[in-house]
């Protein structure tokens, strides 16, 4: 009888305790990008996903920028050397694929852009019969003494471009 009255008693006093954290607890608030761009693709989001998580396919939707792509792997972890067109070069890794949620986030380690950090999320969702919402959101720090202007227009243009890219890709 002692040992089941102290087994409820540790029962109650776990319960009542992960109860208590759990409310202390509050959901994690998603911080805003930088900059985001967003527009319409004539394209079903299956389409998109199929052409953005082909890694070494930027050059073909974004050919402004992208001169080639060297890719190692495929999906989550995945790294692609992107060549510039004005020579600089970039080093990115997938840190999200997600085929089901039609997202994939790229890091970059070695930014042409004066910054600390430089992500770059891909959103695709549906926007009715064979149309396509895609997002693109950057978030980054530029680097202290760094133009922030200038920072800001050139990531700006870089997403701008991007987006143009992909939705001229499918008006062919």
């Amino acid at each position: 009888m002692k040992r089941y009255l102290i087994l409820l008693v540790a029962v109650l006093v776990i319960t009542t305790g992960t109860s208590l954290a759990q409310r202390a607890m509050t959901a994690a608030k998603k911080l805003p990008p930088t900059l985001q761009r967003e527009g319409v693709v004539s394209a079903s989001p299956d389409e998109v996903w199929r052409l953005i998580s082909v890694l070494d396919k930027v050059d073909e939707y974004n050919s402004e920028f992208v001169k080639s792509v060297e890719k190692e792997g495929d999906g989550y972890e995945a790294y692609r050397l992107v060549k510039m067109t004005d020579g600089t070069e970039r080093g990115e890794e997938v840190t999200v694929f997600s085929k089901a949620a039609k997202r994939i986030c790229f890091k970059s380690e070695d930014s042409q852009y004066p910054v600390e950090y430089y992500i770059v999320n891909y959103y695709i969702e549906s926007s009715g019969k064979s149309k396509t919402k895609l997002r693109l959101e950057c978030y980054f720090k530029v680097n202290k003494g760094a133009a922030k202007t200038k920072t800001y227009k050139a990531i700006g243009k870089e997403l701008s471009i991007t987006l143009k890219g992909i939705q001229n890709y499918y008006n062919k």
